[in-house]
């Protein structure tokens, strides 16, 4: 069986050939029914400060703090790319608004993509805070531990503080900004100007794949056809996601030091165990002494609440009545619901003899800690959990544009989905077999990883090979699986 069509922005050599010749095909790896996203930063410049300070206060401090501040100073072609209003510390919250939405999702960003933590938590009231206190977890050997070895360090209060705030912080932006309206307005191109205010270019665009502008046309006065577009907007809509990250940026070696101590402290009650933990951090330790900062990221998913009493709403008393925005906000039919918490995170690593500024490390750890906490969430939500094309393959193995960027290893067991619809249009999904990827094909596709690669004089002929793959090869099922689609089962 010969090899078929994928998307042209794949770059082959010098994995199988895949042909170019079937357009539909082509398109159909171009546009599919993706997840809709909008990420928002929770920034707090208190947190920012406290960590330069716990920095400042380790071990090898001067020489860490030197040598990141030296970059721009030793180097004038990296001084003239690495400016940044604020301190290092407040790097992450700069950047992240230039980091692209990953090709999974569709980009639904609103305007107000930084949020200022510390103002909001201000006037944060104890009623706000006890009604999206974060539900508490039960059992927790981690955290029994912790209390038996009195291990709370300062940097676990730090975070404990801003974590028990953030849920009631971000209900209370959602509140004050009317972010789930706006999800809503965004999806139909709401304009307060001109006689029609509500419009569909955005829906119809997401989902062209299956219809055109003549469908379009010829929707009002086909019911069926109507049926079908609307059902696909339905389907779209209802999977509209916010991601709120709160971005750490700390020492590495302040990280694995508050590992050794409470591994040194539940040793103290714990014996053996604890005692061997407690070596394994003190060797991490000190092999990490000065050796650069990790990005953590404590990310916080809601979803766009829609179902068909929504939907019927929106469409008569808005969409039909040409209402405002204003309208839409006092109807009170949109809200978001909140699906889960998961943390991440990346580290940064700057040699003395690497021209890249240290700006653009921050950059590469930062879209990486979201990725990482994209994955984790989706690994534990499996509403989240998003489908991809098959974009080839020959009968034996078939041929996905997935990689390390989305967490994949070749444990990971991915269900071959068939794309079904009823008489109304309503997408549904049939698995007709489960692959895993091929050892030692997996597309090295994390963010800055060509740049990584390149600057790496170390690198061997794998590591070069495996960032210009631009596709991952599967195998399991057998079989002409065009116009199928993958989707995480099981991770591994």
């Amino acid at each position: 069986m010969s090899p078929w069509p994928t998307s042209p922005r794949v770059r082959l050599s010098p994995r199988p050939s895949i042909s170019a010749k079937e357009e539909a095909t082509d398109s159909l790896v171009q546009k599919y029914m993706r997840s809709s996203l909008y990420t928002v930063i929770l920034n707090s410049e208190t947190m920012n400060q406290y960590y330069e300070e716990e920095t400042k206060k380790g071990e090898n401090a001067d020489e860490l703090m030197s040598m990141v501040k030296g970059f721009a100073k030793t180097d004038q072609k990296k001084a003239a790319n690495d400016s940044t209003s604020g301190s290092l510390f407040s790097l992450p919250a700069e950047v992240f608004p230039t980091i692209e939405i990953p090709n999974q999702f569709n980009d639904h960003n609103l305007a107000w993509r930084v949020i200022n933590f510390d103002s909001i938590k201000a006037t944060v009231t104890a009623d706000e805070l006890e009604k999206y206190a974060p539900a508490k977890k039960k059992g927790g050997f981690g955290k029994f531990a912790k209390s038996m070895a009195g291990m709370e360090t300062k940097g676990d209060d730090n975070n404990a503080d801003f974590d028990k705030y953030a849920p009631a912080v971000l209900n209370k932006f959602f509140m004050d900004n009317d972010v789930a309206p706006s999800l809503i307005a965004k999806w139909y191109d709401y304009t307060s100007e001109g006689e029609q205010h509500w419009g569909l270019a955005t829906l119809t665009d997401r989902g062209n794949y299956n219809f055109s502008p003549d469908d379009i046309a010829k929707a009002a006065e086909d019911f069926s056809l109507r049926a079908k577009i609307e059902q696909t907007a339905f389907d779209m809509i209802s999977n509209t996601y916010v991601m709120a990250v709160n971005l750490r940026f700390r020492s590495y070696q302040a990280v694995v030091a508050e590992a050794a101590a409470l591994a040194k402290g539940i040793g103290s009650q714990f014996g053996g165990i604890g005692s061997l933990a407690a070596q394994a951090a003190s060797t991490a330790a000190s092999a990490a002494a000065g050796d650069g900062y990790t990005v953590q990221a404590v990310s916080h998913l809601y979803r766009l609440k829609w179902n068909d009493d929504i939907n019927q709403k929106f469409a008569v008393d808005i969409y039909g009545k040409n209402a405002t925005i204003e309208d839409l906000v006092k109807a009170g039919i949109c809200e978001l619901e909140f699906v889960g918490t998961e943390k991440a995170s990346s580290n940064i690593r700057q040699s003395l003899l690497s021209s890249s500024p240290i700006s653009s490390l921050v950059k590469r750890a930062t879209a990486r800690a979201i990725d990482g906490a994209i994955i984790k969430l989706q690994n534990n939500h499996e509403e989240f959990r998003t489908v991809l094309p098959i974009i080839g393959g020959d009968g034996e193995k078939l041929y996905a544009a997935i990689g390390t960027k989305e967490g994949l290893n070749e444990k990971d067991e991915y269900e071959i989905l068939e794309a079904q619809e009823d008489a109304n249009g309503k997408r549904t999904y049939k698995a007709v077999g489960t692959v895993k990827a091929v050892p030692g094909t997996i597309w090295n596709n994390a963010y800055g990883a060509e740049e990584e690669v390149a600057s790496n004089p170390k690198a061997s002929d794998e590591e070069k090979a495996a960032v210009s793959y631009g596709y991952t090869q599967f195998k399991g099922k057998k079989g002409d699986f065009r116009g199928y689609y993958l989707r995480l089962k099981k991770k591994k």
